[in-house]
């Protein structure tokens, strides 16, 4: 029979030994995870696939019915027949917004007058606590694009209506900040959802184009035949 002693000394040869296979394991793996991450990290493949386009399941785009930045209502089905670039676009913005409206505007002018005549720019407003068309009006004005789109805006609960409807994350803090998912869409000319986009938080030329060569190559998939 073994003496007390002994079993705890053999006890604990057992958890030492145990205890050192998990550790060299532990490490085995850790410079394994490490080396996959240096091998994968220059790779950024959710800017390019953002830039490129996601593709979107082809539903119906939900409908709303809104007024431009001349007091016109608009709906989404009057435009049937157009190719639509919607955007969700901060009245107040004065960062991540305005390089969307100019990707936008860029994009559509790279497409020739005939095609561009086939698509329509359709900005909604983002932010729920500056409504006015007046609002609307003049940020279209002090970004150039006072003809070149339709800025839509309505009441904060219209608002949050179409934010609900396309999935749009749209957040005001105490202070009045408003943050929202910089997406643009392309709806097809019967009114269906096909691409996704998502402006760079980048005013690096290299990005913008990139990103205007994405949205470009977009548009021309979906123009009316």
């Amino acid at each position: 029979m073994r003496h007390p002693d002994s079993m705890r000394k053999l006890a604990l040869a057992a958890f030492i030994a145990t205890s050192a296979l998990v550790v060299m394991a532990g490490t085995a793996w850790g410079i394994r995870l490490f080396a996959l991450h240096r091998t994968q990290a220059p790779i950024q493949q959710p800017a390019n696939m953002a830039i490129g386009g996601f593709p979107m399941n082809g539903k119906l785009a939900p409908d709303f019915n809104l007024v431009d930045q001349f007091s016109q209502p608009m709906t989404l089905s009057s435009l049937r027949g157009h190719e639509v670039v919607l955007a969700f676009i901060d009245s107040q913005c004065k960062s991540l917004c305005p390089l969307t409206a100019t990707i936008m505007y860029n994009a559509k002018a790279q497409l020739g007058p005939s095609a561009a005549n086939k698509v329509v720019l359709i900005a909604v407003n983002a932010n729920p606590t500056a409504t006015s068309v007046a609002e609307v009006q003049a940020w279209s004005i002090s970004h150039g694009m006072l003809h070149q789109w339709s800025f839509l805006t309505g009441t904060a609960q219209q608002l949050q209506s179409v934010y609900h409807s396309y999935n749009e994350l749209v957040q005001v803090s105490s202070s009045g900040l408003v943050v929202h998912d910089s997406a643009m869409l392309i709806i097809d000319p019967t009114g269906h959802e096909r691409l996704y986009f998502e402006t760079l938080d980048s005013s690096n030329q290299t990005d913008l184009k990139s990103e205007e060569s994405g949205l470009v190559a977009g548009m021309r998939q979906w123009l009316p035949s």
